[in-house]
């Protein structure tokens, strides 16, 4: 599924190389507003409703998994898994544990389970980097994918969502994390030259990754969430034969755009939020200040990306209850789009993939106003109160029969929101993806505990990544 959003949101910038304009050189430091959240106190009735949307997305990725090996499907009705998926599926058990969910021992099993089958298998990776997809029941490689090749920034959200499992189980989960962090070859996806990152590696032939093949042509460039966490492991690959320069990282296109009188922000390809938010499920940029290009060669705006991200948020919600007069389906309390399962032109359920101004690629493709609650939900850390009042109203949407939209309740089986709604058609589809569900998870925990981050940070890998990077404690 997320093939698709990849080359959907990701390969005309690559196509489109070198032709988005110079970056402004406007520094974006956090704000009193940033650090605030912080100190956010959420109300007994705040949790419950948090606890609810929370217990959902951990039970689609606790029970919707393969046998034996326990990988999360990509989607509800999927008989594969994206090794991104499996990554949001790693930490969501330390909050399992934590929440009272499931038993420590089942969750160390399971994420025993999980890496046993991928770090074993020598077939489903090359020069260490995984296969976008592997068989759900095994983590091998799978001819009938949906697309059969590897994936950097599939590999990058495997690896960041093995951290935090990695710290908080230790013993075996430990060492098979610490095994798949020191196997990824990141040099040998750098493009000769200039030594940006390939989109992934694809064999000649279908059946095997141990063949001939070629890196794919396209190359991360364009600075946003996949990009931070691709080059993060790259620059501090623990084997440095395997390693890229930080300086790369300070080579991709910071271009500020703005909408109307809000701050500015640096802005990504198309737009479409989870471009701007992956990367904090596990990265808290606020212990950090404005990272310096210009120390690395590089001649961007310096920038705190939790602040980028929060004034990201606030024009993507001004900019949806602005469209509420032509699409019904926004409004104040109805914001969120990204990439999600919905009703295309044709009127056909599809995959939609909006882009919004302001973003590099001067598209701006409403799709609808089909809602992403996945997307809202994700805000939680960056505009809580606004974020807290679109859960509810999105919770008590009702169709024409009176009963729930969007929501498909914890208690009764559900595994809370769906994939998306849209008001003007009356649909919400039954599907969950996996790579919506886990951000969803990750980021509203991260908002109440920091759990996630806080495991995250404690990982020498993360700590060699800070330095390489250059970034300086508050």
């Amino acid at each position: 599924m997320d093939s698709v959003r990849y080359s959907c949101c990701a390969l005309l910038a690559m196509l489109a190389f070198g032709i988005c304009g110079v970056a402004s050189s406007q520094d974006i430091f956090l704000s009193p507003e940033a650090e605030q959240t912080r100190d956010n106190a959420f109300s007994r009735e705040d949790n419950l409703l948090l606890d609810e949307v929370e217990r959902g997305c951990f039970n689609y990725l606790w029970n919707e998994v393969g046998d034996p090996a326990g990988l999360v499907r990509d989607r509800l009705n999927a008989n594969v898994s994206s090794v991104a998926a499996v990554g949001f599926q790693l930490s969501s058990l330390p909050i399992g544990v934590e929440r009272g969910w499931i038993s420590r021992h089942d969750a160390e099993k399971r994420a025993t389970s999980i890496l046993r089958a991928l770090v074993e298998d020598q077939g489903n990776k090359k020069y260490g980097i995984y296969l976008h997809y592997v068989d759900q029941n095994s983590a091998k490689l799978r001819t009938d994918a949906p697309e059969v090749q590897t994936s950097t920034v599939d590999h990058a959200l495997l690896q960041s969502g093995a951290i935090p499992a990695a710290i908080y189980f230790g013993g075996e989960v430990r060492e098979l994390v610490d095994q798949l962090i020191d196997e990824a070859d990141w040099k040998a996806y750098a493009r000769d030259g200039d030594n940006l990152l390939s989109f992934g590696w694809r064999s000649q032939k279908l059946e095997t990754l141990d063949a001939d093949g070629e890196l794919r042509p396209w190359v991360w460039h364009v600075s946003g969430a996949e990009e931070a966490l691709c080059y993060l492991h790259a620059v501090a690959a623990p084997q440095q034969d395997h390693a890229i320069d930080a300086k790369v990282a300070y080579q991709l296109k910071r271009k500020v755009g703005q909408h109307s009188d809000l701050p500015p922000y640096v802005v990504t390809w198309n737009g479409a939020m989870f471009t701007y938010f992956f990367d904090h499920c596990w990265i808290d940029y606020r212990r950090y200040q404005a990272d310096d290009p210009s120390k690395f060669g590089g001649n961007g705006p310096r920038v705190n990306w939790f602040e980028n991200t929060r004034r990201a948020f606030l024009a993507h919600r001004q900019r949806c209850i602005e469209k509420s007069s032509q699409l019904a389906s926004l409004g104040e309390n109805r914001w969120g789009l990204g990439p999600c399962v919905g009703l295309n032109d044709m009127q056909q359920v599809g995959y939609l993939v909006p882009e919004l101004l302001p973003n590099h690629s001067g598209m701006d493709q409403w799709l609808g106003g089909t809602v992403a609650p996945y997307v809202t939900a994700s805000a939680l850390p960056f505009m809580p109160e606004e974020t807290l009042a679109a859960l509810r109203e999105m919770k008590n949407l009702k169709n024409e029969q009176g009963e729930p939209l969007a929501w498909r309740s914890p208690d009764k089986g559900g595994y809370g929101f769906l994939d998306s709604f849209n008001l003007q058609q009356g649909f919400a589809p039954q599907e969950y993806i996996a790579i919506d569900v886990g951000p969803m998870l990750l980021l509203m925990e991260n908002a109440r505990t920091g759990l996630i981050w806080n495991l995250f940070h404690q990982h020498p890998h993360v700590r060699r990544a800070v330095e390489r990077l250059g970034w300086q404690p508050r």
